[in-house]
């Protein structure tokens, strides 16, 4: 289980596709964190400091605002800078890693997720 002593560690899924979101959820949830969800990057920023969470999980391609100009937007708002943020990808190549990384995205896992990797990789993200 991931959760600390103290409180559940919160995350925020940021997911177009609703399979893909459930699935994600769904892990989540079974490693005992609570779970935020947004089907779309519109309401993501007000999302954040309303909940306030511990990670944000993110895709990248979304109808839109894509998760690349969003993790922008995340990054120039000084209230919600430091949030970890993981990107969920099909975007594999050393160039889309180096281009996540420029971009600001703390990490990623690769598309199609396994849930037990899923969870370790979030796992590993979570702050201390």
């Amino acid at each position: 289980m991931l959760e600390t002593a103290e409180k559940t560690r919160t995350i925020l899924v940021v997911e177009d596709n609703v399979l893909m979101r459930k699935l994600f959820v769904r892990c989540l949830e079974e490693a005992g964190l609570a779970v935020v969800e947004a089907s779309d990057a519109t309401a993501v920023l007000d999302l954040m400091r309303d909940t306030a969470p511990d990670l944000v999980v993110m895709d990248i391609v979304m109808p839109g605002l894509s998760g690349l100009d969003l993790i922008r937007q995340i990054r120039a708002d000084s209230r919600l800078a430091a949030t970890t943020v993981l990107a969920v990808t099909n975007l594999a190549t050393p160039a889309d890693k180096r281009r996540l990384a420029d971009a600001g995205f703390d990490g990623h896992v690769s598309k199609p997720i396994r849930p037990k990797e899923f969870q370790a990789a979030v796992a590993g993200f979570l702050p201390a």
